[in-house]
């Protein structure tokens, strides 16, 4: 059976490339002088050649050693900087990450940015879609993780409560903003602009509204909150968003809330992953990051 080198004996070629004294090696590794005269022996046998002259009792690097060592120092530094970033605290890598767009556009750009500036060395990509298409990403093993608006309960997906949310009825019709709160069964003749099936926002809208749902006169479905938005401004149009989602608008009375009698519309966020996805310490610091970052997610 042909012999390998191993990561072992070329460190010992490099260590004592630079310091050709096999008792100072030896201590400095931990190894016996013994230990390291057969892996330096072993090394030379594989590549059937000397790396070292033997000379007055002293080792000197010859040739072939020199040509070796300008050779293979560059890789084995490669493979050590490789093992150190799996092995020490910096974590590096990519995350690949699944988000439904309420907290694509509002919530999770700030958790990347605040990770990213404890850990430089890691990057994130992002896929966006409704709550149903980004749980078949990480079904797929498209995405590494993923963040909902809304349940799932996909026997393959594993699921944690990452914050809390409240949906907000909201138009930019003026005429329609009153002191006293509506009754629900006031607004189901409105043009309700929803968004589309699949949405973890219209799910919660509706099966908060239970029997009544029936009677809403769905106007239309847009499968963006910014596009949802761009409607309300016309007359009796309306729609159910998340706070997040209309937080700016509101401010400066481009949208306004009805407030509903009898009804808040609740929900929570969901951190999900693959029942079989192997969970680096990359992605364990990153989730217990996420369990501590509590900015904007209190209804």
């Amino acid at each position: 059976m042909q012999m390998r080198m191993t990561l072992r004996q070329l460190e010992l070629f490099l260590a004592l490339a630079k310091k050709p004294h096999i008792g100072e090696v030896g201590k400095e590794v931990g190894l016996t002088q013994s230990a390291v005269s057969m892996a330096i022996k072993s090394l030379e046998e594989i590549l059937e050649t000397r790396l070292f002259d033997r000379i007055n009792k002293k080792i000197v690097l010859n040739e072939n050693g020199r040509l070796f060592l300008g050779r293979v120092e560059h890789l084995v530094l490669g493979l050590k900087e490789a093992e150190s970033i799996f092995r020490d605290e910096h974590l590096h890598g990519e995350i690949r990450v699944g988000v439904s767009s309420s907290i694509a556009n509002y919530i999770i750009p700030q958790i990347f940015y605040s990770f990213m500036q404890n850990y430089d060395g890691v990057t994130f990509t992002m896929e966006t879609g409704n709550t149903r298409e980004v749980a078949a990403l990480i079904e797929s093993g498209r995405v590494d993780m993923g963040f909902i608006e809304g349940e799932y309960d996909g026997l393959d997906v594993q699921h944690e409560v990452l914050g809390t949310d409240e949906l907000y009825i909201v138009t930019g019709d003026e005429s329609m903003v009153r002191d006293e709160p509506y009754r629900m069964e006031e607004l189901l003749g409105k043009r309700w602009v929803l968004r589309e099936k699949g949405s973890g926002t219209r799910e919660t809208f509706l099966n908060h509204l239970g029997e009544l749902g029936k009677s809403l006169n769905v106007f239309m479905e847009l499968d963006h909150t910014g596009a949802v938005k761009s409607i309300l401004s016309n007359k009796d149009t309306i729609s159910c968003l998340s706070r997040f989602s209309v937080q700016k608008e509101m401010k400066y009375g481009l949208l306004h809330r009805l407030p509903v009698e009898g009804y808040a519309f609740t929900r929570s966020f969901y951190t999900i992953w693959h029942k079989n996805k192997f969970m680096s310490s990359l992605l364990t610091t990153f989730i217990e990051f996420t369990r501590n970052w509590n900015e904007g997610f209190h209804a």
